[in-house]
């Protein structure tokens, strides 16, 4: 008998975000022909299997039984939990197409009774969690970045340390400063692939970046203008539209994450921690939307009392 399907529940403050993040997720996140861009890897099962099993590697223990995937997209990281090892995930993200994309491409049926998905805020998400925390959060990605309001970003880390147990770890991938334009910006375009309703559709992706600084605060917006274009005929596939990353760097991070009471410690490059990645780069200089500059970071909880 097959599973039910899986239900996205809503969180009861789901409508809580800032406006400018509600518009670039409407944009750019809830944007389904995007999701069919194969740069994007929301649907690139051999890369994402990679990465989980490369984030158990920094992890540096079993899994645990709960796994917490905060900002999980289209889910394309769940069922490689599941099988790595993980009892159950709790998923949450502010992009409810994206969720329901992922729940049909990315959760094999057998899996769907290990999964709880729920769709809104994750700084609201406290009452979907175990009272007592989780031992292992995974924010894949790049996800660090996409509240770009500081008291946001601020609410964001804290929420993140507060889901975590004593002793818990929050795991993720960030590329910070390390993936600036030169010059302040920069206009970049590749081929790619478009995974159309009737067939393979060679594309341009041209991406525009530009740094604005956050003033006296040490962080930085990076605006990303976004076009794709079919490699023929010029004419869009895809809504041109924008979207945001705060970019922390590494000495401002640490702090930030202190007064949330987490040890924040880079790990050092993705691909460092994986062959698979490290060939990818190598055979075709790509990593979809995260690029080779990401690092992993891990983010540790004290193992004293929580307050």
């Amino acid at each position: 008998m097959d599973s039910p399907p899986v239900r996205v529940h809503t969180l009861a403050a789901a409508g809580t975000a800032e406006a400018d993040l509600a518009d670039m997720v409407r944009a750019h996140y809830d944007n389904e022909p995007l999701m069919r861009l194969a740069g994007e890897i929301h649907f690139d099962t051999a890369l994402s299997r990679a990465d989980v099993v490369a984030a158990a590697q920094v992890y540096g223990r079993p899994l645990p039984q709960i796994v917490y995937l905060p900002c999980c997209g289209t889910l394309r990281h769940a069922a490689a939990f599941l099988k790595q090892g993980a009892g159950q995930v709790v998923a949450v993200d502010l992009s409810l197409p994206s969720l329901l994309a992922g729940l049909a491409r990315n959760v094999p049926t057998e899996l769907r009774q290990h999964l709880s998905v729920h769709h809104g805020d994750i700084r609201a998400a406290a009452p979907v969690l175990p009272r007592g925390g989780v031992d292992l959060a995974f924010l894949g990605g790049n996800s660090l970045g996409d509240i770009t309001d500081p008291a946001g970003h601020q609410a964001f880390v804290a929420a993140l340390a507060k889901s975590l147990a004593p002793g818990g770890m929050l795991l993720f991938d960030y590329a910070a400063d390390r993936y600036l334009p030169p010059g302040g910006q920069e206009t970049t375009e590749w081929s790619q692939m478009w995974h159309g309703p009737a067939g393979d559709i060679e594309v341009i992706d041209r991406r525009t970046r530009r740094i604005e600084p956050v003033e006296g605060s040490g962080m930085a917006v990076l605006h990303v203008d976004c076009e794709i274009l079919q490699a023929t005929t010029g004419r869009p596939v895809v809504a041109a539209h924008s979207y945001r990353k705060l970019i922390v760097p590494d000495a401002l991070l640490v702090r930030q994450f202190a007064a949330a009471g987490l040890e924040l410690d880079n790990a050092g490059p993705v691909a460092d921690w994986s062959p698979y990645h490290r060939d990818r780069i190598d055979r075709i200089g790509d990593l979809g939307m995260l690029g080779e500059p990401c690092c992993w970071y891990r983010a540790n909880r004290c193992a004293g009392p929580r307050s």
